[in-house]
């Protein structure tokens, strides 16, 4: 038996993973439904920013009618479809809520429960624990100091964004958004269109914005809609399959892509900073995808750019970027403001105008508007992100999810217990990543899977300090723990057992999770059509021009720096150094050696805690332990007397 706690996404393809496999799941839900936050932390008009292609799980999906981005409402209809179809809902217990969690001497856990609106509780034993509580749980609220003056007067409000529902909130309201992420820039849009009186925005370092769809530009006159949605414009071939592990381990595709991202941006728009953003930007030292979370809630943009955007004319003839009519038509504009240092008697906003400054970008311009200014909301709402708290429930035997050091769904030691969901794509979705992280974890307990040696190149490259470390690159990570599962097809064998047309969709296709379905453990029946069908449309409609330039350019170029990488390891195991993961060292063409105190890769990651982020580091392992060596595929590793320990390679498979 395996307990939960969710009724989310990832909690819910958890269960139909090991129910399809042979366990004997319960799903435990506090709340009376299912659904998790898109039910209970949602608000009027939202919907999803990840395409419908990318959000759904591999063997239910969305029916063709359906537009790309999905409200809220409807992916809750979705999952209960899902349960229903899958015939889940007996092992469901809503209005359950795990209290308490203790490992057990003799194995296994004790798990307590409490049923809503009832003193009693309700003690199992299971064998197995899959935590699927999700990043989005409690609020984060920020540390501003006289934060308190703003609520203590009577016709004032201080909220944070799950408490916003709708636009009702907003009416003729002076609105400050503390935070400049996804949901924060809804909330501006949603400020401007309910007909709020000011609207200003408080970012700490920036954002960087690109819509969720590609469409409603032109150049020389030649007007492209072709409404693309972004998370499924990314090649698999030679950017997230037969990458060499020189050119994965330096993330030259990030770099190479945010290079070209810039000036394509600036061409069409007239500003790198962003897609249409002249206000707002990131450093430039964290101006990419390679860094952060792209925002990719656009809607209020063209509010933000209102008081700074200046083209040249001769931009404007070559390009033009257009905003939705409807949004022109409508009146008003968003300030955009540095984070507050501290609140005044009267509920006045007091910034540090000479730290902004210095981050240069368009910081002067906007001290030089608003650096007088009174900022004195009527209501602010915090769209400042969520946290975890596991303490209250989960006994400290247990690790907690920044401390799941492979694949950032267990902690070596203690695989009987995964965190499912726990990381966030820069473009991407979290549904489809639990989905494949629940399959990885199944193959783990039954004992058909080692645990990973592969460095984990997919994080993305924050900064120590930053309070968020669990993102990742999306097609980089699933792309990981589909080579882990045995599931990331190679070409021939994909072209031998569903023909040349499937590989081809395969190739030019993005990091879809039925991709990866086509082979291995997990095949599935209703793949193929899949592919054939929703994931050929994804590539179709991109056109000629798009799959010129967003396809076939790039495969050829990251195929020559592959190529090029594979040839200077050749030359550098020829000169008699010694490679890690080569193909000679796999096939027993050179002898394997002998590495004393070498790294974990599985476990090279941030060590997150509550309060306390630390830089990446390496740890190393000398416990004579198995664990995981630089660089090594699924091996076997043997101790041999004084600590050292024998590589043992085998051919992959």
């Amino acid at each position: 038996m395996l307990s939960w706690r969710t009724g989310g996404p990832a909690g819910l393809v958890a269960l139909k993973t090991l129910t399809e496999n042979g366990f004997d799941p319960i799903l435990y839900e506090a709340e009376e439904k299912i659904g998790g936050t898109f039910r209970y932390r949602g608000y009027e008009n939202a919907e999803l920013v990840s395409s419908k292609q990318l959000t759904a799980f591999s063997d239910f999906r969305f029916p063709p009618e359906q537009g790309d981005h999905v409200s809220l409402p409807e992916y809750v209809a979705y999952l209960e479809r899902y349960v229903d179809h899958f015939n889940l809902q007996r092992r469901i217990r809503t209005g359950h809520r795990v209290v308490d969690v203790r490992r057990l001497d003799e194995g296994g856990h004790e798990v307590k429960i409490k049923r809503k609106m009832s003193e009693d509780t309700q003690t199992i034993r299971v064998k197995y624990l899959c935590i699927c509580t999700g990043l989005h749980v409690l609020p984060q609220i920020p540390t501003i100091r006289g934060i308190q003056h703003i609520s203590a007067h009577s016709d004032k409000q201080v909220l944070h964004s799950s408490s916003y529902k709708g636009r009702a909130q907003l009416a003729g309201k002076k609105v400050c958004i503390l935070g400049t992420g996804e949901t924060g820039m809804d909330l501006a849009y949603e400020s401007i269109k309910s007909g709020a009186k000011e609207v200003w925005m408080c970012t700490r370092g920036g954002f960087l914005s690109f819509p969720k769809v590609l469409n409603n530009f032109s150049i020389l006159g030649v007007t492209f809609d072709g409404h693309l949605p972004i998370d499924g414009l990314i090649t698999n071939l030679f950017e997230s399959t037969y990458v060499h592990k020189w050119v994965a381990a330096s993330h030259l595709r990030w770099f190479v892509s945010d290079f070209v991202i810039k000036r394509v941006l600036w061409l069409l728009t007239g500003t790198s900073g962003g897609c249409n953003q002249w206000v707002g930007e990131l450093p430039e030292e964290r101006l990419g995808r390679a860094y952060v979370f792209l925002n990719k809630s656009h809607k209020a943009m063209m509010y933000l750019n209102r008081p700074y955007k200046s083209r040249s004319r001769l931009l404007s003839f070559l390009s033009s970027y257009h905003d939705p009519p409807d949004d022109v038509a409508t009146p008003g504009k968003v300030e955009i403001l540095p984070w507050p240092i501290g609140v005044d008697d009267r509920g006045g906003f007091r910034f540090d105008w000479g730290t902004a400054r210095a981050k240069g970008g368009s910081w002067k311009e906007v001290e030089k508007r608003l650096g007088e200014a009174k900022v004195e909301p009527d209501l602010v709402l915090m769209a400042t992100g969520y946290t975890q708290e596991f303490d209250g429930w989960l006994g400290h035997e247990y690790p907690r999810p920044w401390e799941a050091n492979s694949r950032d769904i267990i902690r070596e030691g203690s695989e009987d217990v995964s965190f499912i969901g726990f990381v966030r794509p820069g473009v991407g979705a979290i549904p489809p990543i639990a989905e494949q992280q629940a399959m990885w974890w199944t193959l783990l307990i039954q004992k058909r899977m080692k645990l990973p040696m592969t460095p984990p190149h997919y994080y993305l490259l924050s900064k120590p300090t930053s309070r968020i470390q669990y993102g990742v690159d999306h097609s980089t990570y699933m792309s990981t723990l589909a080579k882990d599962m045995g599931s990331a097809p190679g070409l021939l064998d994909l072209w031998w057992q569903h023909g040349w047309f499937i590989t081809l969709v395969y190739c030019f296709s993005a990091a879809f999770t039925t991709n990866y379905r086509l082979v291995g453990p997990f095949a599935d029946v209703s793949a193929p059509e899949i592919v054939r069908t929703e994931l050929w449309e994804t590539v179709t409609r991109r056109g000629a021009l798009g799959n010129l330039f967003m396809g076939v350019i790039p495969m050829l170029f990251y195929c020559s720096i592959n190529l090029t990488a594979w040839f200077l390891e050749i030359i550098w195991i020829l000169l008699g150094h010694p490679d890690v993961i080569g193909f000679a060292r796999q096939w027993g063409l050179i002898k394997p050696e002998t590495f004393s105190d070498s790294p974990s890769y599985s476990s090279m990651r941030s060590d997150r805690s509550k309060g306390n982020v630390q830089t990446n580091r390496m740890r190393t392992r000398s416990d004579n332990k198995t664990g995981p060596i630089s660089g090594c595929e699924s091996r076997e590793l043997k101790s041999p007397p004084g600590g050292n320990m024998e590589l043992e390679l085998k051919p992959e498979m």
